[in-house]
């Protein structure tokens, strides 16, 4: 029998896969259901998968994640050059950071994608928390997806956790 040899990629490389079959996805669903649920259907499938990544990604830490395991994570998302990035803050209650580029977003001005970006890459954030470190809260209140010259990510313990 003949094995398959796995395939690795960067996380921007594999973005870059998923874009280009949502994109093809995205079009046949506003065809059909229009562009409000066509965005809603993607959006709800992206926080799943999301989702169950920080929960796979959790499992992997050995111990109880935090501001810290996720910190030593970022590495995942910043391969290749993906990300330029600054740490303003990292304490066992906080991790902050400021993404001075984003390659990502790049990618999806690049592939005239940049709303569909905001859903299939940006909101990902947020349901990779929930699934990774529900005691965490993430505030980001700027992305360069949406124009802006950075994106803010802070991260902290929830109150009473």
């Amino acid at each position: 029998m003949t094995s398959v040899p796995e395939i690795t990629v960067t996380l921007l490389e594999r973005r870059r896969i998923e874009a280009e079959i949502l994109k093809h996805v995205h079009d046949a669903l506003v065809e059909d259901v229009g562009e409000e649920r066509a965005k809603a259907s993607i959006a709800k499938a992206i926080r799943r998968a999301a989702a169950e990544a920080g929960a796979k990604a959790a499992a992997k830490t050995g111990g109880k994640p935090g501001t810290r395991s996720l910190a030593a994570i970022q590495g995942t998302w910043s391969a290749g050059g993906a990300l330029e990035l600054e740490v303003t803050e990292l304490t066992d209650t906080a991790y902050s950071y400021k993404v001075t580029r984003c390659v990502y977003a790049e990618m999806y001005e690049e592939l005239g994608m940049r709303d569909l970006g905001l859903v299939i890459s940006c909101l990902r954030d947020s349901a990779f928390i929930e699934g990774y470190a529900p005691d965490l809260e993430m505030e980001r209140p700027r992305t360069i997806m949406e124009g802006k010259d950075s994106c803010v990510f802070r991260y902290k313990v929830k109150e009473g956790k």
